[in-house]
């Protein structure tokens, strides 16, 4: 009997070669969709999930809400908060410390290598965290001072062998030279974890020189994470870090700092709306993951719905056969068996073209998502082969059960005449699935079409400044040094714009501290956005002054004590003739204050997520420089860095020639939204071609029913205008209902994503009005070619037709 069915089904398939291909397409097309999103979700889903005790451990986060700046949460901390806090808490098991050294000079014999990352962690880090460790011991290797775990591609940079124990490096770290002794080598940094580095050094080649470091408050430079104790009370053990302030701080300081825990596995997802979140590899936004979601079932449920309507379309053909079938013997469930079986069969085949489409697209998508996501890898898991397994036969029940029933359920007698008593029915059902489609396929429009226009917004929009043809060149204590002779040398080049330097990087939100200012005779203290710079630097980025002046050798109370605040500064302080106000910098102007020498306008050092904060410019050439800027021409480019190259080469031999441009930067603010904006419109894309898969089926089996009505028609004298007007007002008016039912939805959807940007688009009604008439091109030209086909026969070869 199985056989049989199984036969019947295959005959039934090859018999509708074109009826089979649609539903067959469109339902690879939309599981192909969900295996591929499915993938990126379990990939993001997965940082940090590798460390055993990931349930235990949690960031110590601030909130800071200081007068003067924006409150902001922080993933930093001050180097005495996880040491006190397990001291004085039970609940707290263990800590760790994460101290980024940056880039470091490491030498080895005559021979000196730039490694990108080194930090500096307690001697805990190895045993709360799970990194594999090749060879050392992990709960000893970073309890002495002036060692250090390298990673197996830092073994193999510096050595060319991962056996690499008990060996030294020399560390050039703040003029002196630093011996090192390696205790151990780690696997490579999983690509799945927020933590990456090449280099982890004992913190306690600091606190051994330092007694007062384990208790220093006030400054947040560094990351802390605490294990704490199963089944701790998050809350209950928050609501004690207020008193813990106050004991290591003072009075007030709650005013001004509020502690958090944030769970391990909720950083990747979970920080978007952190300042200051220096170490969260490939950082992204949670919310997005829930869109991803959400289209992967919208896709999913196109692509389902197309199934049902063209099965259920289709079935309304096979009245004669299963009149025959049921009158040589056949009972209700056997006819219910036969539909089901060619349901779930067809869906199998589905699947199996679907994991060959994903296959092939996994590259792509590697590259629009900066990934390295592989197919095979949630084949690995049994629970996700048997979800994907049950939800094949799930679609196939699903799709074939209305059909089945509703076809079983005729009278043989009925079923050989063709009559249908449930047709009005039937027809509802499948004007209702079309419009879901549609509903689901026009709002993923509207939502692409947004999501582009608010990321090109984003990249297009004057921001205040120059970020084009910039080069960043990080600097160390040896470069710094050498400085001024660098910028000379540069200068000299033809390809060379100007060069300048800075203390943090534009395009990250500055640090803040103490700033003070006085009005006649009180002294009001802020806490600002600062970043101190070398000359030149507001012409090199091209910012603009609406009043006073820039930065000048001329002036030799500038460096110190000359300062250029921003707009938004101005208005929170309410002067109205700012330029000459004394300012100064929280205690370092002890006795003596500068003054304001020009104000900027708000231009956007932040992302366009968030406001623009007060911010206070200034001269400190005693404080060095992060990085060099050098505004480049954009024509021989090449040539011009090359050039810069062997300046830099000549003046600092042995040092390495790193460099970065500031676009690139930028770009990579905006990466969660970029990979968004490019997948988002593939799957707007899939779901219009699966619900016009559907359409165009529909139209071919509304043909076939009325055929011979159009062969009447056409001998009557109708036209081929007033014959498409005919079979097409039908499939325009239920596009044109999904149309009007998708834009509140829509509205109230992408209004609360635009809400996430402190500067954003406008939804326009335009850009509804433009989906509606796109979708509504699309669905006419999908309908037109079958239709118009149909009303070019001749009529005495319709009439003829059965």
């Amino acid at each position: 009997m199985l056989r049989n069915y199984f036969l019947v089904a295959f005959r039934n398939l090859a018999k509708n070669k074109i009826y089979s291909l649609i539903n067959l397409c469109g339902l690879a097309i939309g599981m192909a969709a969900c295996l591929v999103i499915y993938l990126f979700i379990h990939e993001e889903l997965s940082f940090d999930k590798f460390h055993q005790k990931k349930n235990q451990i949690y960031r110590l986060d601030e909130v800071q809400s200081f007068t003067g700046t924006e409150t902001q949460k922080v993933a930093l901390s001050m180097p005495g908060m996880g040491p006190n806090l397990a001291n004085e808490f039970p609940e707290i098991r263990s800590f760790t410390r994460f101290w980024d050294m940056g880039s470091s000079l490491y030498q080895k014999g005559p021979e000196k290598f730039l490694i990108d990352k080194t930090v500096l962690v307690d001697s805990t880090f190895l045993e709360i965290f799970d990194f594999e460790l090749l060879s050392g011991d992990r709960s000893t290797a970073l309890d002495q001072p002036n060692s250090m775990v390298i990673t197996e591609q830092t073994a193999r940079k510096i050595f060319n062998s991962i056996e690499v124990l008990g060996k030294e490096l020399t560390l050039e770290r703040g003029g002196e030279e630093i011996p090192i002794k390696i205790t151990g080598v780690l696997a490579p940094v999983p690509d799945n974890s927020h933590l990456q580095f090449d280099v982890l050094g004992s913190i306690t080649t600091v606190t051994s020189q330092n007694q007062e470091f384990n208790n220093q408050f006030g400054s947040n430079y560094l990351v802390t994470y605490l294990l704490l104790n199963e089944g701790t009370d998050i809350q209950n053990l928050e609501s004690k870090f207020p008193d813990f302030m106050v004991r290591h701080m003072n009075e007030d300081i709650n005013q001004y700092y509020k502690l958090y825990l944030q769970p391990l596995t909720d950083i990747h997802l979970g920080s978007t709306d952190m300042d200051h979140d220096y170490h969260n590899w490939k950082e992204f936004d949670g919310a997005y993951v829930s869109i991803f979601i959400i289209m992967a079932i919208f896709v999913l449920l196109i692509a389902g719905v197309n199934f049902m309507n063209l099965s259920t379309a289709r079935s309304a053909t096979r009245s004669k056969e299963v009149g025959l079938r049921k009158s040589i013997g056949a009972n209700k469930n056997q006819i219910i068996n036969q539909f089901l079986g060619e349901s779930v069969l067809l869906s199998v085949f589905a699947l199996l073209i679907a994991i060959i489409l994903s296959a092939s697209f996994v590259p792509y998508l590697n590259g629009l998502t900066n990934r390295s996501l592989s197919l095979p890898s949630i084949f690995n898991q049994p629970e996700v082969i048997l979800l994907i397994l049950a939800g094949t036969l799930l679609i196939g029940i699903i799709s074939g059960i209305y059909p089945a029933f509703v076809m079983s359920s005729f009278s043989p007698v009925k079923g050989m005449k063709g009559k249908l008593s449930n047709k009005g029915k039937k027809s509802s059902l499948q004007n209702i699935l079309v419009i879901g489609q549609f509903v689901i396929a026009i709002t993923l429009i509207i939502s692409t079409i947004l999501a582009v226009r608010q990321l090109n917004y984003m990249k297009n929009k004057d921001i205040g400044f120059n970020k084009d043809q910039i080069l960043l060149i990080p600097l160390d204590r040896h470069a710094n040094e050498k400085y001024q002779t660098l910028k000379t040398e540069l200068l000299k080049q033809s390809g060379i714009e100007g060069v300048t330097a800075a203390g943090q990087r534009i395009g990250n939100n500055f640090h803040q501290w103490g700033f003070k200012i006085k009005t006649d005779t009180t002294v009001t203290n802020l806490t600002v956005s600062n970043v101190h710079v070398d000359y030149d630097y507001m012409e090199v980025y091209d910012i603009k002054l609406t009043s006073g002046r820039s930065f000048s050798r001329e002036y030799g109370t500038d460096p110190e004590y000359g300062f250029i605040v921003n707009e938004a500064l101005v208005e929170e302080l309410g002067l109205k003739n700012p330029l000459g106000q004394p300012v100064g910098h929280g205690s370092y102007h002890k006795d003596s204050l500068g003054t304001i020498i020009g104000v900027t306008t708000n231009f956007n050092f932040n992302s366009l997520h968030h406001k623009v904060n007060t911010l206070v410019i200034s001269l400190h050439p005693g404080w060095g420089y992060e990085e060099m800027s050098v505004r480049i021409s954009p024509d021989h480019m090449a040539e011009t860095i090359a050039n810069i190259k062997s300046t830099w080469d000549h003046i600092l031999p042995g040092r390495s020639f790193d460099y970065s441009f500031l676009d690139q930067h930028f770009e990579t603010l905006y990466a969660s939204d970029e990979q968004m904006t490019k997948v988002v419109p593939i799957i707007a894309m899939l779901s219009i071609v699966i619900a016009c898969l559907g359409l165009f089926g529909l139209s071919t089996i509304t043909v076939e029913q009325r055929i011979k009505e159009i062969g009447v028609r056409k001998a009557l004298g109708a036209s081929l205008g007033q014959l498409f007007l005919l079979l097409s007002k039908d499939f325009v008016l239920l596009i044109f209902m999904a149309f009007i039912i998708s834009i509140p939805i829509t509205y109230y959807f992408m209004e609360g994503w635009l809400a996430n940007f402190a500067f954003h688009i406008r939804i326009g009604f335009g850009v509804f009005m433009l989906a509606g008439i796109l979708s509504l091109a699309i669905a006419i030209a999908t309908v037109s070619y079958k239709i118009i086909l149909a009303a070019k026969r001749n009529p005495a070869e319709i009439l003829k037709y059965e």
